[in-house]
């Protein structure tokens, strides 16, 4: 299987190079207006394969993803200490519109894999703008903050946090919502183990919701905990595993959530997003959900109107 990754700043770089760790695909061609980069990146990772795998790393421009079977798209303004996801709509929606009509001209079968911020509305961007199919759209949703909040409840209770099962939907940003009423660890109830305190978890899963930030004004951009997350989307697509993954995919009627993009569960398989799943949510989350969708139909609706998006 072959990935091409578009953008290849310290992001993209990264996943490529925890790709060729993980030695699941192929081939992955690096793709960056800033060819030089792009050749030094993949000449670093590439002089490590003799002790990774079969893996190849290559520089290509954009007819490579002619035979591209996931198309990465990475590149973007990154966050600025002090900015929202949010505050990055403007600048980066003519960036994606212009990769994804790169890509069109050469690919129209492969999937969109959108990580570029604000996530759900690139996403919604990307869909309009390429014509695929929904199942072939998505974003990496609140993939990486579910990880973040298992991990800090994983340490909170001094359990394997790949035990811990819990979700947060919605917006990838300061709106999302964590799901306690469903939440486990090894299908144990969080309520069920010593040490549990409701108040506590909310503090945490509030800190977990804000944390990149005190990344970006320490180091300047989160880079491997996504990359991380990135990397498990694809080889779940690659291995056909069927995972079900809090991803942003199009929503119709899910809540009373229509016509956007925005992170909830969904069954990941080779072929894309096969089925969004319905979390029987008690009121509060379905509120919190629901609230978080308003804030990206908001800014939807900002981007038509100011002529950025159709």
């Amino acid at each position: 299987m072959k990935i091409s990754i578009i953008g290849a700043g310290r992001l993209g770089a990264t996943l490529a190079y925890t790709l060729t760790l993980k030695d699941v695909v192929r081939e992955i061609t690096l793709i960056d207006i800033n060819q030089k980069l792009a050749r030094g990146e993949m000449m670093d990772i590439s002089q490590g394969i003799s002790l990774t795998g079969y893996t190849r790393v290559k520089t290509a421009d954009y007819d490579s993803v002619k035979d591209a079977d996931i198309i990465v798209i990475t590149a973007g303004i990154p966050r600025k200490p002090g900015e929202s996801r949010l505050d990055l709509n403007k600048k980066n929606v003519t960036i994606l519109k212009d990769i994804v009509g790169n890509i069109i001209k050469y690919n129209r079968s492969a999937i969109l894999f959108v990580v570029s911020n604000p996530v759900d509305i690139m996403t919604y961007v990307a869909y309009k703008a390429s014509g695929f199919e929904r199942k072939k759209v998505f974003g990496m949703g609140t993939m990486l903050d579910t990880m973040r909040l298992r991990s800090a409840i994983g340490s909170y209770f001094d359990l394997n946090p790949k035990d811990v099962d819990i979700l947060f939907l919605g917006e990838h940003g300061d709106s999302m919502t964590p799901v306690f009423s469903l939440a486990s660890i090894n299908s144990v109830p969080l309520s069920a183990l010593s040490g549990y305190n409701r108040e506590k978890l909310e503090e945490i899963a509030e800190k977990e919701r804000t944390c990149a930030a005190e990344v970006i004004s320490l180091k300047g951009g989160t880079i491997f905990a996504p990359a991380v997350a990135m990397a498990e989307i694809i080889e779940s697509m690659v291995k056909d595993r069927r995972q079900i993954m809090p991803l942003s995919v199009y929503l119709e009627d899910y809540y009373g959530i229509d016509g956007i993009y925005t992170g909830v569960p969904a069954i990941l398989s080779k072929e894309g997003i096969e089925k969004v799943v319905k979390l029987p949510l008690d009121e509060k989350e379905i509120k919190g959900l629901q609230a978080s969708a308003a804030i990206i139909k908001s800014a939807i609706k900002d981007l038509k109107d100011g002529g950025h998006i159709d």
